[in-house]
């Protein structure tokens, strides 16, 4: 006989410990979503700044940015001074070797036009430009024989802020570059002694004469600052040569161009030769 009290294992319902057990487990489960969820939100809270760290660190930053901001614009304009320096002073070589190439050395380029000769400089110096440079340079735009005020220079100024009214208003012939420079070429001539012949021409007769061509070359055009050693620099073709200004013998030591290119010196022609000596750099008080 069988008791009606009996089930089977699988049928039976299981007991209530068990039940017990597993609604703790579930209760447990609960608590702990709830509790991290309270954790992330309570350590979210912590993870800000308040208004007065993000104000000390924007004033850090900007005590930073004050500190390096002018040594960074300096660099970035020394850079820029230095590729279009370099770039114009290439273009002035290139013309002067295609010249010698078409005319030989610069010695035979009617040079005795102006040997010892001061009158009538301009118009000589007109037709020896027309036929030894602008062919090869091709400016874009063509002034003549002017001077830089009259086309639109205020001022041309040396390091030390002091006028340089020489190469402000002496006659140059005057042309602009494709790059944005422009170069103003004049004649260079040193004479101990003059007088004046039988037809009242002025000339030299000094054993001591010597001309070359004097080059002033803006590398950004007519905008500021017009200053020697800054913007503007001084070239020349002397002897053959071409390069930038120099005394002879000064031009290979560096304590006497670095002398020149001061604000103590009015002979900031020199910059040009000091930055070449430096490896193109702009090494000297800027």
């Amino acid at each position: 006989m069988k008791n009606g009290y009996t089930r089977s294992f699988k049928s039976a319902p299981p007991p209530q410990n068990l039940c017990i057990e597993r609604k703790r487990k579930k209760s447990i489960y609960f608590f702990n979503k709830i509790c991290h969820y309270s954790d992330i939100k309570h350590h979210n809270h912590y993870i800000g700044f308040t208004l007065a760290e993000v104000l000390i660190t924007l004033g850090i930053i900007g005590i930073i940015a004050a500190l390096t901001m002018p040594t960074l614009i300096a660099n970035y304009q020394k850079k820029r001074t230095v590729t279009q320096l370099k770039a114009t002073y290439s273009i002035l070589n290139q013309a002067f070797e295609a010249a010698k190439a078409d005319y030989g050395d610069m010695d035979n380029w009617d040079m005795d036009s102006y040997k010892g000769q001061t009158t009538g400089g301009k118009e000589l110096f007109k037709s020896f430009t027309e036929k030894y440079f602008l062919p090869y340079i091709k400016p874009v735009k063509n002034y003549g024989i002017t001077k830089f005020s009259n086309i639109g220079y205020e001022q041309i100024y040396y390091l030390n802020k002091n006028i340089d009214s020489n190469s402000l208003n002496s006659q140059k012939y005057i042309i602009s570059l494709a790059n944005g420079s422009i170069v103003g070429l004049s004649l260079d001539t040193h004479c101990d002694e003059i007088k004046e012949d039988s037809d009242g021409n002025k000339i030299c007769t000094s054993g001591h004469y010597y001309t070359s061509i004097y080059i002033i070359v803006d590398i950004n055009g007519i905008k500021k600052p017009n200053t020697i050693g800054k913007d503007i620099f001084v070239m020349s073709m002397y002897s053959n040569k071409f390069g930038f200004y120099r005394y002879p013998g000064s031009e290979n030591k560096r304590d006497i161009l670095l002398q020149y290119c001061s604000k103590n010196s009015i002979e900031n022609r020199h910059c040009g030769r000091l930055i070449q000596y430096d490896g193109w750099e702009i090494k000297y008080d800027w």
